[in-house]
């Protein structure tokens, strides 16, 4: 459990014996396809990170239909905007494949660590990074951007989903994503098959995405 939590930026500004206290109020949890994290309206009690699989999160309607609002992809947390505020959901979540969550007692995780203003601004910082990624994302116009940092941060999903669910991930078509993974691969930057996918020029494929080159950049999660 110790070695999981350490490799989540969330807890970054934790020393060893913190993390040993916040390992006493943290389980795993593993999940199948269609298996409801939270819905919405749920009151919550719990701080969600998403170690493996794939979660969406979506609304209902007015038509009584599902509108899909985004995908979560490891490492991801969910649902902490509710969580910290104390507000109920605004979304459901639900695993749209297997998946393994770490499950952290909201109430245990404030009672001991965010009454320590060191550790709390250390999380804020992180939360920070989280927005500054997020909008990252959503200022990048291209596909290619998109498909690149998705290998990148994630490349067992290409072997995981199939074609269209990539696409709809990535909000794009399935014929944009091919044409694009056929380019990566001819630049020898990707080999890609139907069942595979593996990269063979990682800093290049950083350089799609980020603009620059990895040595002088760093990933937030």
């Amino acid at each position: 459990m110790k070695e999981i939590l350490k490799e989540l930026c969330f807890f970054g500004s934790l020393d060893d014996n913190q993390l040993d206290e916040l390992a006493k109020i943290s389980t795993i949890k593993k999940l199948k396809p269609g298996n409801i994290l939270f819905y919405e309206g749920d009151a919550p009690k719990n701080l969600y990170f998403l170690i493996e699989g794939l979660i969406k999160l979506y609304k209902y309607n007015s038509n009584n239909q599902i509108s899909i609002l985004n995908y979560y992809h490891t490492p991801s947390i969910i649902g902490e905007s509710a969580t910290l505020q104390k507000t109920p959901h605004q979304t459901n979540a639900e695993c749209d494949t297997n998946a393994t969550i770490l499950v952290v007692s909201f109430e245990k995780f404030e009672e001991k660590f965010l009454k320590d203003p060191q550790v709390a601004l250390g999380i804020i910082m992180q939360l920070v990074s989280k927005i500054k990624k997020l909008m990252n994302v959503n200022l990048q116009s291209t596909s290619t951007q998109k498909i690149a940092q998705l290998i990148y941060e994630n490349s067992e999903l290409f072997t995981k989903l199939k074609k269209y669910k990539i696409a709809e991930i990535l909000n794009m078509t399935p014929e944009t994503l091919s044409r694009i993974l056929k380019k990566m691969q001819r630049d020898g930057i990707i080999k890609y098959t139907t069942t595979s996918i593996e990269i063979l020029d990682k800093e290049a494929l950083g350089e799609l995405f980020l603009g620059c080159s990895l040595e002088n950049n760093s990933l937030v999660y």
